[in-house]
């Protein structure tokens, strides 16, 4: 029974049953065939009949010469290892990895297998951490020398590899990343963005960190790395290794696209820490970059790899507030990305024309990475809420977020017709949003997210509208911004490339916020109970030296009074800088109460009942912390400037139904701080306003806000189909 003969492979057979009564048949007619026991076992195995199988198998080796029972376990495998293959590439995941849970148990050894495994167990949701230390994978990998795995074996195993997060798992990424060879960086690359959703999605801070950390060993000095590693040490409040990491991308970068980046990265880490001194020195060197790259004008450029291009001017509204300057240089940076690698917007085909289908409902889409506990999530939850479903078809493109996402689940996928999740992919969402015949799409996370951007980059749909987020991206293919009266100056069109499209009242509803139960007191922060206290209350890139010195001097000018700070950023920076001006100010550190994050946004909230007024950052304002403060009934004080960014809490303000603590420069800022300081009537005065603004005032009147929302879709969509009804052929790209 040595005899092995060329046979068919079973994907020949019309089926396994078909194979196992031609095995069997041939068996019967020549036992001594081995290759037919084999191929007869997997058929067998193939219809779940798993005994079978191994007797099958073990027919030519029960009779065979120990010399040779080797040689036959070899054969057996190579059959199996085939078949596996053979199965794997006609979509047969499950039995692929059937077949190679037997190459593993009469091979414990063989490491090709065991990755192949792997991969097939993570694509069938079979993998998990048991499996990997019951097999022995590190210390079976920590035998092997560089090379002597395929690298595309390997890119698999770690893809897989990514989603065991375990003690072992970082240890074997590590070994396996040691084996790689030429595609190594490609292979990294590919990791950090599936690293990018594991904090998004799955918040695991703390072992991305220390995979980054593997990168950065392995490969030394590479810009992804170097990007990813500030990017994430930020991100877990190690702010100084995070600027560390951005100065060493910058010194390294050599294109004038790669040092525009990187001096980006670098004051991305400074503004996070909070660190004003170093960010006014890399902002000159970033202003002088973005000139330069501006002026190129470059033609050459790749679609993914530049997409960090649309944040490029991100800072500057932090800095000053100048919209003619900034929102000039937004638009151009948007236009060259756009020019230089959108698809053909003019070839986008639909499979019916929204024309002709004049009676179903209006199909609105929302893009966003936001529909969770975010500011964004938080603040447009109430649109999606009270929507008319009967008037419009309302489709959710979640990306980069989970299903699971238990405030995205409450919130958002069971309010809407439709919600679709994604991943890393923009092609993905650009494609679905296309198949559903989206007539209105709404970006809700403008240039805080580079994936939403590049599908509105490919007008998908064929009105494109900004709404809520962080400004107007600048796109060109954005037809509209959605703003009020007030969020926006007159002449604000002047540097929009985007239409303004200016609601009646506000450009935002909501209903009011959740409050849970304080976790400070005056006692606890050693305030006097007859104190005057501030509150100031922001990350690190809103604390502008010019608006602390104001702080300062209300504090300063007010008796017996406090201020408290709390925000993300590095504890000591801030520190150090309110303590340097508030010395140079005259006030007493003592004066000053540092705050710790709160756990929870409930506790935030009522955690605002201590103040007695809420002091506005400036050029840039708060948004989400604004309405919140409005919320709780507290005075807050605010200077107006010219861009969106440093009027959002004026239009909250005025829509809440008070004009008090509104500031049209630095001296009237001071002088309401002051002046609601001093005076606990006109606290009181202000409080019960915003109280009884609770029942009247537009901002907290959600449902007359989707009104006037929907409103605004229903005559932008008229608007469009008479353009389009004059001009068919401009259909997509009517801007």
């Amino acid at each position: 029974m040595q005899t092995i003969a060329s046979i068919p492979s079973l994907s020949s057979f019309a089926s396994p049953e078909n194979a196992i009564d031609f095995y069997e048949t041939a068996i019967d007619r020549d036992d001594a065939i081995v290759s037919n026991y084999w191929q007869l076992g997997i058929a067998y195995l193939l219809v779940g009949r798993e005994d079978d199988a191994r007797a099958a198998w073990f027919i030519p080796i029960s009779t065979a010469d120990p010399d040779t029972i080797d040689d036959l376990s070899t054969q057996l495998i190579d059959a199996l290892d085939r078949e596996a293959q053979e199965q794997e590439e006609i979509s047969e995941l499950e039995k692929s990895w059937l077949l190679r849970q037997h190459i593993q148990a009469l091979a414990p050894n063989f490491v090709e297998n065991i990755f192949q495994a792997i991969y097939l167990g993570y694509m069938t949701d079979r993998l998990t951490p048991d499996l990997l230390i019951e097999w022995q994978v590190l210390e079976l990998v920590k035998t092997l020398l560089p090379g002597s795995i395929d690298d595309d074996l390997l890119d698999r195993v770690l893809e897989s590899l990514m989603i065991i997060r375990m003690d072992l798992g970082l240890d074997l990424i590590e070994s396996c990343l040691l084996l790689t060879g030429s595609k190594r960086l490609a292979i990294i690359d590919k990791l950090l963005a599936i690293s990018q959703g594991l904090i998004d999605r799955l918040y695991l801070y703390d072992f991305v960190t220390a995979l980054v950390e593997i990168f950065d060993r392995l490969q030394p000095d590479t810009l992804c790395v170097l990007r990813f590693l500030s990017y994430v040490y930020c991100k877990v409040d190690n702010y100084l290794p995070g600027i560390a990491a951005a100065e060493k991308y910058y010194q390294l970068a050599s294109s004038l696209r790669d040092r525009l980046f990187g001096s980006f990265v670098a004051q991305r880490a400074c503004f996070s820490a909070g660190d004003w001194d170093k960010t006014q020195v890399k902002s000159d060197i970033h202003a002088r970059l973005l000139a330069e790259i501006i002026d190129l004008n470059p033609v050459d450029l790749d679609r993914e790899l530049d997409r960090h291009l649309f944040f490029a001017p991100f800072f500057l509204p932090y800095l000053k507030d100048d919209p003619y300057h900034n929102r000039l240089l937004q638009n151009q940076v948007a236009r060259i990305y756009q020019h230089n690698v959108r698809s053909s917007v003019n070839n986008i085909q639909t499979s019916s024309s929204p024309l002709t289908n004049q009676t179903r409902r209006l199909r609105v889409g929302y893009v966003a990475a936001t529909f969770t506990n975010h500011s964004v999530g938080w603040l447009c939850r109430w649109l999606i809420h009270h929507h008319d479903r009967e008037s419009f078809e309302i489709f959710l493109y979640c990306v980069n977020t989970s299903a699971e996402n238990n405030f995205n689940h409450h919130w958002f996928r069971d309010k809407v017709d439709h919600t679709a999740y994604f991943g890393y992919d923009d092609r993905e969402v650009t494609a679905q949003i296309r198949a559903d015949e989206i007539d209105i799409l709404i970006d809700l996370d403008s240039i805080t997210f580079d994936r939403t951007c590049m599908v509105m980059a490919e007008k998908p749909a064929p009105i494109q509208v900004s709404w809520l987020g962080w400004d107007a991206s600048g796109l060109p293919t954005i037809d509209y911004f959605i703003v009020d009266p007030y969020v926006l100056p007159d002449n604000a069109q002047d540097y929009y490339q985007e239409k303004l499209w200016r609601l009646p009242q506000t450009y935002l509803g909501v209903e009011g916020f959740e409050v849970g139960i304080p976790n400070i007191s005056r006692q606890d922060l050693d305030i006097p109970a007859d104190a005057v206290v501030y509150f100031s209350s922001q990350a690190g890139f809103k604390r502008h030296p010019d608006n602390i010195r104001c702080q300062m001097k209300i504090v300063a000018a007010v008796p017996n009074s406090y201020l408290l700070i709390k925000g993300k950023s590095d504890p000591t920076v801030v520190r150090n800088l309110f303590g340097r001006i508030a010395q140079e100010e005259g006030v007493s550190i003592d004066r000053l109460r540092f705050l710790p994050q709160a756990p929870t946004e409930y506790i935030h909230r009522a955690n605002l009942e201590i103040a007695d007024i809420v002091l506005d950052t400036f050029p840039y304002n708060g948004a989400t912390t604004t309405l919140e403060t409005l919320w709780m009934g507290i005075p807050m004080v605010t200077q107006v400037g010219k861009q969106f960014s440093a009027r959002n809490s004026y239009t909250f303000m005025l829509n809440a139904g008070i004009e008090e603590g509104i500031a049209w420069s630095q001296d009237e800022y001071i002088e309401w701080g002051i002046k609601l300081g001093l005076d606990a009537k006109l606290r009181m005065e202000v409080r019960e306003k915003l109280r009884a603004g609770r029942q009247t005032a537009p901002v907290w009147n959600a449902k007359q806000f989707a009104l006037d929302m929907e409103q605004a879709y229903r005559d932008m969509w008229a608007k469009y189909q008479a353009e389009t009804q004059s001009n068919p052929s401009d259909r997509y790209n009517h801007n």
